[in-house]
């Protein structure tokens, strides 16, 4: 889960496609890169102090050692905090800094252990955001339907195509997908309408409109199928899940 800009619903993505994936029976792990932390705070999860930062900072220590379950059937969480402020900085200096991540998850047989992995990005392209590009197989780009988060998805686009070109050959992306769309505002259809016609092949089918169940959602520690079950908003993140699943099937296949 990727964007340079803040305020378009990555975490909020984050957290309900894991949750829908954990409801679908795969086994997943959500992982904070977020210094904010508001993955675990989003699902009601009390974190453990600096977990992440001795993930990437400290070799002996295992990303096995910084999960801890959460309430919702299938998922777990590595949770994060301020401490990832810290370990950004010292990263910077770090040898083969962009891989740390990759190189835990691989370690600690995680993708065994687990069905789907999610990673939440800070909203920046710094050393965290391509630690969560190298180690992912597919990224996942929401974008807010108002002009300035379309315009800074190009320069977005480029750092993923020179992640391709120098770390990671086989990287994807999974799909842009439109989030806090409001489709009575003239400025998110044109908006909408634009993401349509630059990205025909890469936009998601699924628009996440914009909903105030998500804030009580969040407020609450729950994910939106718990907080407003069988509402829209609910069934926008089941069906960009199921989307993103057959997707997934299809390009494997």
């Amino acid at each position: 889960m990727v964007q340079e800009k803040g305020g378009v619903g990555k975490t909020t993505t984050a957290i309900n496609l894991g949750a829908w994936l954990g409801k679908l029976g795969f086994r997943t792990l959500l992982i904070d890169l977020d210094p904010q932390g508001n993955v675990a705070k989003g699902l009601g999860v009390e974190a453990p102090p600096g977990v992440m930062y001795r993930v990437l900072r400290e070799s002996a220590f295992p990303l096995s050692e910084a999960i801890v379950p959460t309430g919702v059937p299938n998922v777990d969480v590595a949770p994060a905090d301020t401490g990832l402020e810290a370990a950004e900085v010292e990263l910077i200096s770090a040898l083969s800094r962009e891989s740390v991540l990759r190189r835990k998850i691989e370690s600690g047989l995680l993708r065994e252990r687990y069905d789907r992995i999610v990673i939440d990005c800070r909203p920046s392209l710094g050393v965290l955001t391509v630690n969560a590009m190298v180690a992912a197989d597919r990224l996942l780009i929401p974008v807010e339907t108002h002009f300035f988060a379309v315009e800074a998805l190009q320069t977005l686009l480029q750092v993923v195509q020179t992640v391709r070109e120098t770390l990671h050959p086989r990287l994807e992306i999974a799909g842009i997908v439109p989030t806090k769309h409001e489709p009575r505002a003239r400025v998110s259809q044109v908006t909408l309408a634009m993401l349509r016609e630059r990205y025909p092949e890469l936009l998601t089918e699924t628009v996440i409109r914009k909903y105030v169940s998500f804030a009580e959602a969040q407020l609450r520690g729950v994910p939106i199928y718990d907080a407003a079950p069988g509402s829209d908003a609910a069934e926008a993140y089941r069906s960009l899940a199921l989307e993103l699943e057959v997707e997934h099937v299809r390009r494997v296949a």
